[in-house]
């Protein structure tokens, strides 16, 4: 039970941020005016959602243990996070 639990909330993990990441594309294409800032934003949830997929992909098709995977998400998600913070620095400039 637990594990289909934990299948669904990364499925749902990886549909939100999907969406948000489109988003943040439109509203880079869209913008006339500074595009770096949204293009960081987009940029930034896509590496956030990219852990996920990289966590769930790794735990169930790759073999790895659940401490492994998601150590290995920790790293495309803490440069995401980073980019979100630089994307919001650089709006509030």
């Amino acid at each position: 039970m637990e594990h289909w639990l934990l299948v669904g909330l990364r499925i749902g993990v990886l549909i939100v941020g999907t969406l948000v990441t489109l988003w943040a594309l439109r509203l880079t294409l869209r913008s006339e005016g500074d595009r770096l800032t949204y293009l960081l934003l987009m940029l930034g949830f896509g590496l956030v959602t990219l852990g996920a997929l990289v966590e769930g992909v790794l735990f169930e098709f790759g073999g790895y243990a659940l401490l492994e995977a998601h150590t290995a998400e920790a790293f495309p998600t803490a440069a995401g996070l980073a980019l979100i913070l630089l994307s919001i620095v650089r709006s509030r400039v």
